[in-house]
């Protein structure tokens, strides 16, 4: 008898948020002063592109905070995860207008990373996930390179912190804003 297993599968998890949250950022979006980071060159507007200003210690996001809760608790459990306390450490909003795109990376030491879809339409690009066995790219049997993520407005995406990431360019006339934050679970 053989078996075949998938022992370095990379978990990523994705639902429709409530309405309600949408409500949230309405105070956010009316405060922002979208601005380049510097650094990356003109690909993308930031919240704050020094990422020293907090979203959830700047405004309450309670129907946010409630439906990030649920959402990884389903996540983690599908991961056979023993929950336990977190942090969210970092969050801010991103706005790609027609041709900008962003940059492949990764978010470092947080353990789930995740981005909501505020304004979204069918055009103006999608996040794409980079295979993290960079070998498998020489294959033709083993899938080594991006993976697309079409998400909806009210999208939520959960994945590895780890797992590299960008954003295909914006091809439409329409904004496309989204929320970004991290989480590391108490040690």
């Amino acid at each position: 008898m053989s078996n075949i297993e998938n022992i370095f599968g990379t978990p990523l998890y994705y639902n429709v948020l409530d309405e309600e949250v949408q409500k949230d950022f309405d105070e956010p979006l009316e405060n922002v002063t979208w601005e380049m980071n510097p650094q990356w060159g003109q690909t993308h507007y930031l919240s704050d592109p020094t990422f020293k200003e907090h979203l959830f210690e700047m405004y309450p996001l309670d129907n946010f905070r409630k439906e990030i809760d649920k959402n990884l608790k389903l996540f983690c459990k599908s991961l056979n995860f023993n929950w336990r306390p977190y942090t969210i450490r970092s969050s801010w909003m991103a706005m790609f207008k027609k041709g900008n795109w962003g940059h492949c990376h990764h978010h470092g030491t947080s353990d789930i990373s995740g981005v909501y879809y505020l304004k979204k339409s069918r055009d103006d690009g999608d996040i794409y996930f980079e295979s993290p066995c960079i070998q498998a790219q020489t294959s033709l049997c083993f899938f080594g390179g991006n993976m697309v993520v079409p998400a909806k407005q009210g999208g939520l995406i959960l994945f590895p912190g780890w797992f590299k990431h960008g954003i295909n360019m914006n091809n439409s006339d329409k904004d496309r804003i989204s929320v970004s934050f991290d989480i590391t679970f108490n040690r």
